[in-house]
């Protein structure tokens, strides 16, 4: 099952498992793919990586920073996905 990039703007479609196209994922620091790749494998197998604040923040600075490069310094992506699952993760881990 393919799915589209999660950069803002992007159309190119990515392999299931995969967060970003291959151009967008190289624009991201390696601490921040190595974060991405270890907390997701880590939480595979019962979908845990979706409530990992580590996890969701690498995500939405990855997307962030990919936004501010592309569309300037004062661009954040927006509220797709990875800030809203972010957002709901915080207030849990408030609560």
């Amino acid at each position: 099952m393919n799915r589209f990039c999660d950069a803002f703007k992007c159309g190119a479609t990515v392999q299931s498992g995969r967060f970003l196209c291959p151009n967008h994922w190289r624009m991201v620091p390696v601490a921040t793919q190595q974060t991405i790749n270890a907390r997701y494998r880590a939480g595979r197998a019962n979908f845990g990586f979706l409530s990992d604040l580590v996890y969701l923040q690498a995500c939405v600075d990855a997307i962030d920073g990919i936004a501010r490069s592309e569309f300037g310094a004062g661009h954040q992506a927006g509220p797709g996905s990875y800030h809203r699952l972010l957002r709901v993760a915080q207030r849990k881990a408030t609560t």
